[in-house]
């Protein structure tokens, strides 16, 4: 037994159905998880015991990522393969532990990430194109913050990575901005290509995951 509680950070994926869960569900996941796992899991002092869990990035509800972070605190020294593999053994599917070790860093470190973007459609071979015009200008959308709803040209904060395609479906790399004040959700980049090309419509199936963090100067992947 520790004199002090571990801060231990686990990087983890959230693909296939698990995606479409909201943040309460997970944490409530991670929770259970946690208790069926037999992990030396710290737990808050009080009437209310429960694991002090905190995770990253905001995640959209439909939205799979292969990035995720989430720290807790343990009483007991663990290797990070052993807290991986016990947590594996009990994660519904759709779950995976990929690495664990102290954290060194804070989450507000982070400052961008990228995301796959493929939109399922009969191409017509023109929409790479018309992709690539529309995201190299300004871009204006309709940003809802607590000061209320107004005009934002997230341009700045938006970096095309490539464009690409197979057959009957689009692909996007982008990396966004996730600072607080400079946030970009992958959702203002498909309904500006809606608004302004037509696509997707809808008709077309799309899918958005979470690929990578980074810290604030873009290019260092986040630990």
């Amino acid at each position: 037994m520790l004199s002090e509680p571990k801060k231990i950070r686990v990087k983890f994926s959230k693909t296939g159905s698990l995606k479409f869960i909201s943040h309460l569900d997970l944490n409530r996941t991670a929770k259970s998880a946690f208790i069926r796992s037999k992990l030396p899991i710290w737990y808050t002092q009080g009437f209310n015991p429960h694991p002090k869990t905190v995770f990253s990035l905001p995640l959209s509800v439909g939205t799979a990522s292969l990035c995720e972070f989430m720290d807790f605190r343990l009483c007991e020294e663990l290797v990070g393969e052993a807290v991986c593999e016990r947590l594996n053994a009990v994660f519904p599917e759709g779950l995976h532990a990929i690495a664990a070790y102290a954290p060194q860093t804070k989450f507000s470190e982070i400052g961008w990430a990228d995301y796959e973007i493929r939109i399922e459609t009969v191409s017509s071979g023109e929409e790479e194109q018309r992709i690539r015009e529309v995201l190299s200008g300004p871009l204006p959308v309709e940003k809802t913050t607590k000061a209320g709803t107004r005009t934002v040209d997230i341009a700045p904060h938006v970096k095309l990575l490539s464009v690409g395609s197979a057959p009957g479906e689009i692909m996007l790399a982008v990396r966004l901005s996730c600072e607080e004040k400079t946030f970009v959700n992958p959702k203002y980049i498909l309904e500006f290509l809606t608004e302004h090309i037509g696509f997707p419509s809808e008709r077309d199936d799309y899918s958005v995951c979470r690929t990578e963090v980074y810290f604030s100067d873009g290019t260092t992947p986040f630990l």
